[in-house]
């Protein structure tokens, strides 16, 4: 009678090619994320620059250029909304089904992967952040005749700079690194486990 004990055996692995282009496509559409972040940002900076040194300026001054700093409004807003619409994907307002996939769904292949959960929900919850500025932002447009109106856009763009910073943050201190490290440059270990081999009529029927 023979038995061959079951054994385990430590094989090491690289990750698959499949694994390996996925994590460097999370990489780079993140990078392009962000560069059409600062870009919208740089945006809304003009405009802050400008009243920054024109603090003083009257409420009278600003109900005269009151079309021109709509027209900058609408073009901040319409820049930020499309960048939430290029994060969370596009949905058919009638069936509800998707029609773009937006850059978060990039990090879906590795959602088993707990820091990448983690790192998946703050980015979805700063975006959240950016999407309540805008209403915040475009409320602070409203009242021309308000001695405080250059304060309140003032002050708008700049919780949009602490987002726009938060944002970058996530994914050049949290999300690369954690791809670049623990997923481009690791290897899995997989554990397999030895069958046991039963030559022994009566250890196959007891088995």
């Amino acid at each position: 009678m023979e038995v061959k004990v079951a054994q385990r055996v430590q094989r090491s692995s690289e990750i698959s090619d499949a694994e390996r282009v996925a994590a460097r496509n999370v990489i780079s559409a993140f990078d392009k994320f962000l560069k059409q972040l600062w870009a919208a940002r740089q945006h809304d900076q003009r405009l802050v620059n400008v009243l920054q040194k024109n603090k003083e300026a009257d409420p009278a001054s600003l109900f005269e250029i009151r079309h021109l700093l709509r027209r900058f409004q609408k073009e901040v807003r319409n820049r930020y909304a499309n960048l939430i619409i290029l994060f969370a994907g596009k949905k058919d307002v009638k069936s509800g089904e998707p029609v773009s996939t937006g850059y978060i769904h990039i990090l879906d292949p590795f959602t088993k992967d707990t820091i990448t959960r983690q790192i998946k929900s703050a980015l979805q919850d700063a975006v959240q952040q950016l999407t309540e500025f805008m209403e915040e932002f475009l409320e602070a447009f409203e009242d021309f005749n308000s001695p405080d109106q250059i304060t309140k856009i003032i002050s708008t763009s700049k919780k949009a700079g602490q987002i726009v910073q938060s944002i970058e943050n996530i994914v050049d201190n949290q999300l690369k690194p954690h791809f670049e490290k623990n997923i481009l440059t690791r290897k899995k270990i997989s554990m397999i486990r030895g069958g046991i081999r039963r030559r022994s009529r009566i250890i196959d029927m007891l088995g």
